[in-house]
């Protein structure tokens, strides 16, 4: 029975942890620059599909607003811009509620991603009592990694090559309405956010979470190399 314990406890370990590396790496992509949006907007040159011209100002405005709106550090998007002299709300109604549906969902996985924190330490102070426990520490979540970076390949393939078909089945497993198919005459913000600033963003978070995933591994293959010279001394 403590095998059983044991063994669920290391598969808790590497679970939580794979789980915050991938948070992590997510958000290092999309919120650490705080100009990251308005430098793909700018570069990519998606405001030319607006009916409209907005100034470099009122598009750093409104890519830092949406960002700070979407990770929870804004309470409310009502971004204004100025179109023809009138200052003028940039949100439709539905792009609002779609926004608010995307700043829940970001809130949760952030939330989860703390409580991943605390069963990962949980999981660690259970299990350290266990004869070399960097050593199925280390054995579990190489198992449990590969299994999850097959499946992570696999996405990016997909995704890769039909993009369009990943990006609505993404958007219908996450959300429960259909306010995210957005009328680009009425809800500017698919103007500036066509699906290349998507591809861009999941190339960069894919790639980003790779390598955040190999992070823990190399971290106690390190631990285990100091064992292994602290026992021969």
């Amino acid at each position: 029975m403590n095998k059983k314990f044991n063994n669920i406890f290391l598969i808790l370990f590497s679970l939580s942890i794979i789980y915050f590396m991938l948070f992590a790496a997510f958000y290092l992509v999309c919120f650490i620059d705080k100009d990251g949006l308005y430098k793909l907007i700018i570069k990519n040159e998606t405001y030319k599909n607006l009916p409209f011209t907005l100034s470099y100002f009122d598009l750093k405005n409104l890519s830092r607003e949406l960002m700070q709106y979407i990770s929870g550090k804004l309470p409310f998007l009502e971004t204004k811009v100025t179109i023809n002299n009138v200052l003028t709300e940039f949100y439709s109604l539905r792009s609002k509620i779609h926004m608010a549906d995307v700043r829940n969902l970001i809130i949760n996985f952030r939330n989860v991603s703390f409580a991943a924190i605390i069963i990962c330490i949980f999981s660690l102070f259970k299990v350290q009592k266990l004869d070399d426990p960097i050593k199925k520490l280390k054995s579990t979540y190489l198992k449990t990694l590969s299994v999850i970076a097959i499946f992570l390949i696999a996405l990016i393939i997909f995704a890769s090559n039909n993009f369009d078909v990943f990006f609505t089945k993404f958007h219908e497993t996450l959300f429960t309405n259909d306010l995210w198919l957005l009328d680009p005459n009425e809800d500017y913000i698919i103007c500036l956010l066509p699906e290349k600033i998507f591809m861009t963003y999941g190339l960069r978070i894919a790639i980003t979470m790779l390598i955040a995933l190999v992070l823990p591994y190399l971290f106690l293959q390190i631990l285990s190399r100091i064992q292994l010279r602290q026992e021969a001394k």
